[in-house]
């Protein structure tokens, strides 16, 4: 069954499990410890990307993307917009995804406008970021 023609309690099922993965990104970028070089969850350090570690952090769109989202969700603005503009893309479509799916686990329902802003948001991410290594 898709979800448009799905039950209200099993669309609100299923939008509490999408909510969980944009919260919790949300959830590590504000307790991870950041710093130009390096992202640490409790001492436990973060991913490294291997196309920026062999060709250069400017080689790759997601390089310091982890840390820019922190940066951006902690409030380092400035530092994040250096490291990564990305990061406020992430952490704005974050914030986005959370808020759509409370709507949908309000109205028990998925609305035509919620797949539109869904389908919005792919296309955000993927020009935010490009848009993001370009001017890096």
């Amino acid at each position: 069954m898709s979800e448009r023609g799905a039950t209200p309690a099993a669309v609100r099922t299923t939008a509490l499990w999408t909510m969980l993965p944009p919260l919790v990104v949300l959830a590590l970028a504000a307790t991870a410890t950041v710093s130009r070089e390096a992202a640490t969850w409790f001492g436990i350090g973060g991913p490294i990307c291997p196309l920026g570690h062999l060709l250069g952090e400017h080689a790759c769109p997601g390089c310091g993307l982890t840390r820019g989202t922190a940066l951006v969700v902690q409030g380092r603005w400035h530092e994040a917009l250096l490291l990564n503009p990305g990061g406020f893309v992430v952490a704005a479509l974050c914030v986005g995804a959370v808020l759509l799916q409370l709507d949908v686990l309000r109205r028990g329902a998925v609305l035509d406008a919620h797949l539109r802003l869904r389908t919005a948001g792919r296309w955000c991410f993927v020009a935010g970021i490009l848009l993001a290594w370009a001017v890096r």
